[in-house]
């Protein structure tokens, strides 16, 4: 049993799971929810659980009991509960026991089908015990990342070969090595493009700040493995290293991994900016024709309809990609360009920055030179972007003329003031933009002045 497991879980969560419990359980929390409860780590956004019990007959017992939002999921065997007005969690996802052809359906039966040893845990709500058949806690707490069956664990679901990595660098352990090998010979030729990129995102939106998890990614991409994933790294890997003497795949992987993450308010992620930089971002960097720019932009978008991008993120990394090539002393009115064609703009120079600072024979003060000139033109789009939103005296609903009326007395510094202080007061309260309340603020300001 996890000591104090179920006080992991907001009195509101615990009432509902008691809930649900009660009226299709006993229920099985896996997943993410076991792994938190060891290393008392925050909770998931979805808790997944399982039932023996037939997943329509407990949307029924749901729907009984009060929870009108239980719903079918999209996928197979997933039964989804909003939890509303909640943060973490935010849905239960509700799944029936897998089992083999000619084999009960069971707990353990179901934890065989899943991917490594710390992902085939189960907590039985809500006083235990955690159901462990692969000592999946003594690998978290030892330190190993070991596939549940191995060789037959990779044939049920090739994808869980990415997966096997992506476990690896999220919880920081190493791989065994006879798992390794059989994961990196995987085909992923049965797997769907778009699970392919999905799994990807998710390795790609991990921290991959220490040296551990990066070295796992370099180990992941100069494998076969990784060549499936991105054909055209797996070329460059038979191209003449140059003067840098370091192959260029590498020098592709060091930058994807050098890119400073966004700040707030930057309209890009750190997941699409490492996308671009591995699907063509180097290349397009050093180009200094139009025609090469566009040809290499084709070939990107090639790569990005292969793995099944959406058309939004494919328009965001084109658009990342297309403007790698433009100065890296840009004026305001460049800039100011870039924010109202609504570029991710801030996303480009990061990529720059990358692009600058991963050479390895770049000096040290070099290295802080390049990062301090990026710095400051981040700084400078951060502070466009913030005039572009903020209130002018025009867009006030009562203008200047009507405050000379109201006031009467001939213009000059007051109204510059009072019209810097009504914007103010609109920018933290919207809903005041209208002429009665500013008429009121006016007549206030007036009673408030003793001379003009």
């Amino acid at each position: 049993m996890i000591p104090s497991f179920p006080n992991a879980f907001a009195p509101f969560i615990r009432n509902l799971l008691d809930d649900v419990n009660r009226l299709i359980g006993p229920i099985h929390l896996v997943g993410e929810a076991p792994l938190c409860g060891i290393q008392g780590k925050p909770l998931p956004n979805t808790l997944e659980i399982l039932v023996a019990r037939p997943l329509t007959e407990c949307r029924k017992r749901l729907l009984r009991g009060d929870h009108a939002e239980a719903v079918m999921g999209h996928k197979h065997n997933s039964l989804l509960l909003p939890i509303k007005e909640w943060t973490h969690p935010k849905v239960l996802d509700i799944g029936s026991f897998k089992s083999r052809p000619n084999h009960p359906a069971t707990l353990e039966e179901d934890l065989l089908h899943r991917d490594v040893t710390v992902n085939a845990m189960a907590y039985t709500w809500p006083n235990g015990p955690l159901v462990d058949p692969f000592n999946g806690r003594q690998d978290l707490l030892s330190g190993m990342i070991r596939l549940v069956n191995g060789e037959d664990t990779l044939q049920q679901n090739p994808l869980r070969a990415l997966i096997f990595f992506r476990f690896a660098m999220q919880l920081n352990r190493p791989m065994l090595p006879e798992h390794l090998g059989m994961v990196i010979e995987t085909s992923l030729e049965s797997v769907l493009p778009e699970q392919i990129r999905g799994e990807m995102d998710r390795i790609l939106s991990l921290p991959l700040a220490d040296e551990e998890t990066q070295n796992q990614l370099r180990t992941l991409f100069a494998s076969p493995l990784g060549d499936q994933v991105l054909p055209h790294l797996a070329t460059l890997k038979h191209m003449d290293p140059g003067l840098s003497n370091e192959d260029p795949w590498k020098m592709i992987l060091d930058t994807t991994l050098n890119i400073p993450a966004p700040a707030d308010g930057e309209e890009i992620s750190l997941l699409d900016l490492r996308w671009a930089i591995l699907l063509g971002g180097s290349g397009l960097a050093k180009h200094t024709s139009q025609d090469h720019i566009e040809t290499s932009l084709a070939q990107v978008n090639r790569r990005l309809e292969a793995l099944e991008f959406s058309k939004r993120r494919t328009r965001r990394i084109l658009a990342l990609l297309r403007n790698l090539n433009g100065t890296t002393n840009p004026t305001d009115r460049q800039l100011k360009r870039f924010l109202q064609d609504h570029i991710p703009v801030e996303g480009v120079f990061r990529l720059m920055q990358a692009i600058a600072t991963a050479n390895p024979n770049l000096a040290e003060a070099d290295r802080v030179r390049e990062e301090l000139k990026f710095q400051e033109i981040r700084n400078r789009c951060h502070s466009l972007r913030q005039a572009e939103h903020r209130l002018r005296p025009i867009d006030l609903a009562l203008s200047g003329g009507e405050i000379l009326d109201i006031v009467r007395i001939p213009p000059g510094t007051w109204l510059r003031d009072l019209q810097a202080r009504l914007v103010d007061l609109v920018s933290q309260e919207p809903h005041r933009n209208q002429k009665a309340e500013l008429r009121a603020q006016v007549q206030r300001w007036i009673v408030q002045q003793r001379e003009f």
